[in-house]
């Protein structure tokens, strides 16, 4: 029988694990640090869009689209975004616009002519949204009061 020598597990058998496993941490470190700690990315969310206003995208609550909602395309750097909300930004008013020491910020409205739909009322469809509103305020009073 041949003599068979045992290898350990010196540095030389296995360099590139002991290598490999650092860079990693290192690695892994720094994306840690970056995202987590500094915030160094940009977000991009829906933010709020006036359709009497503004020209608005339109978004669907629910499959069928029974019910819409307007916004607007928000991108800010997620730094100045917590800085300016702390750590709740769903209820601020500050991420749905730019402040002046934003960096890297944009609010993108619809534009009809790129060919998405978009929705855009003027002074006399608010007037009558209102008037339906009004309307239907008092047909359900009246509906209430003749239950009584």
């Amino acid at each position: 029988m041949e003599n068979v020598e045992h290898k350990g597990f010196g540095f030389s058998n296995h360099v590139f694990s002991y290598i490999l496993f650092p860079v990693i941490l290192i690695i892994a470190f720094v994306c840690y640090y970056r995202f987590m700690i500094k915030h160094d990315y940009i977000m991009s969310y829906e933010g709020v869009c006036d359709p009497y206003t503004e020209s608005c995208f339109i978004g669907c609550e629910d499959d069928e689209c029974t019910e819409e909602y307007y916004y607007s395309n928000v991108q800010k750097y997620a730094a100045d975004l917590y800085a300016a909300c702390g750590e709740d930004i769903t209820d601020c008013e500050a991420a749905n616009e730019c402040l002046s020491g934003d960096r890297n910020c944009s609010v993108a409205f619809c534009d009809p002519a790129s060919g998405v739909v978009c929705e855009v009322f003027n002074e006399n469809s608010k007037i009558q949204d209102e008037m339906e509103n009004i309307e239907g305020e008092s047909l359900q009073d009246n509906i209430d009061e003749k239950d009584i």
